[in-house]
């Protein structure tokens, strides 16, 4: 899954071209992205200004173009980090060797762990399923792909009973994931995101005490 994961050279770093070299300009860049994360959780892409930006961040239109040509590239970076936390996360959960459908829960126990804990990570996913945004389903769509392959095997093993269409399982979950976030995100109760997401999982995977104890040990 590699939609927006662009080489160093291909990612806008604004003015200068490169990333940035000093400390102090990493954290100014990195509290444009936690700001920008914020906003468009809460309002979307198309909702958010410049200007909000700037505010929010306490940075000038100076700075943020310094690291970001436009607004849509601090969008790009984000779901360049959702892609990356994807692929991480799926390749770990693969290097273990475990059932696939055990798999499929470390996946979503680990991405709702980031998405929980990392405003960045979470606007990305959020950012993936925006309209407004011209070609981020595509990303979306990568998530969906990179997952079907995982609960195809965990069907065609027996641990899940599933007479459907297989990879519409897979779409589904990521469906359900991304609605999960959303509506945590508009709450204001990001805190909740792994609390409604393992409550996904145990809609998937069944609600017996050893089902809950299997997902409560799912983690990278």
């Amino acid at each position: 899954m590699h939609d927006y994961n662009e080489p160093d050279a291909e990612i806008d770093h604004g003015k200068t071209g490169r990333p940035p070299r000093q400390r102090r300009a990493e954290i100014t860049r990195e509290a444009i992205l936690e700001a920008s994360a914020t906003l468009f959780s809460r309002t979307g892409y198309a909702g958010t200004s410049i200007s909000d930006i700037v505010t929010l961040s306490r940075s000038t239109k100076g700075a943020l173009y310094f690291h970001f040509s436009k607004k849509e590239s601090i969008a790009r970076e984000m779901l360049r980090r959702w892609s990356d936390a994807v692929t991480e996360s799926v390749g770990k959960a693969i290097a273990t060797g475990q059932p696939a459908d055990r798999q499929v829960l470390m996946i979503y126990r680990e991405l709702a762990r980031r998405t929980q804990n990392e405003a960045i990570i979470r606007a990305g996913l959020v950012l993936s399923v925006d309209q407004s945004l011209d070609d981020a389903y595509a990303t979306y769509e990568a998530w969906t792909e990179a997952l079907t392959p995982i609960v195809i095997d965990a069907i065609r093993s027996g641990t899940l009973d599933c007479a459907e269409s297989m990879s519409r399982l897979a779409d589904t979950l990521c469906a359900g994931f991304v609605g999960a976030v959303k509506v945590a995100a508009s709450l204001g109760e990001n805190g909740a995101i792994i609390r409604h997401v393992d409550d996904l999982l145990m809609m998937w995977r069944g609600t017996d005490p050893a089902a809950v104890r299997m997902i409560e040990r799912m983690v990278l």
